[in-house]
């Protein structure tokens, strides 16, 4: 118990704050340390939705990705395209939510598996159902999920 003690106190001498009274160390002679945004990597600017029409089907563009969302009688026929802008091939996990508004939502994953640099990746699935009430006839599209997934050298 006498030794745990007397760690202790050889710590507390030693971080330099015994009973209050040390001063601190004037800005200038601490050791520069870096700031968060000198050390922390590059990362993409979050990109900025964009929603338009053509004709029935609506569009959102949201960097790299772009979502068509076209009713049918049996659902919504939703494609993506996915632009690899990375310098490896890519693989993105994308989730799409599409809904009306009042309350018909049904979304669905897509995965696109190993786009190669410079391409783009495409899928398409009918999303939804009549089962669920009437089709939304001017759809509202969410990106629930982005992620993409890149090869490692």
């Amino acid at each position: 118990m006498i030794r745990a003690l007397w760690l202790m106190a050889a710590c507390v001498v030693a971080a330099g704050c015994t009973d209050g009274t040390t001063e601190r160390a004037p800005a200038s002679q601490r050791p520069a340390t870096p700031s968060a945004e000198q050390s922390s990597p590059q990362v993409r600017p979050s990109p900025v939705a964009s929603v338009h029409s053509e004709g029935r089907t609506r569009v959102l563009e949201y960097g790299d990705l772009v979502v068509r969302a076209t009713p049918e009688s049996s659902g919504v026929r939703t494609e993506i395209e996915v632009a690899n802008t990375y310098k490896r091939d890519a693989t993105y996990s994308v989730q799409i939510s599409i809904a009306d508004g009042e309350g018909w939502t049904a979304y669905n994953r897509f995965w696109l598996q190993d786009v190669p640099p410079g391409k783009t990746g495409r899928a398409d699935a009918v999303i939804g159902s009549r089962d669920m009430g009437p089709v939304p006839q001017v759809p509202k599209i969410y990106v629930d999920e982005f992620t993409p997934i890149v090869d490692r050298p």
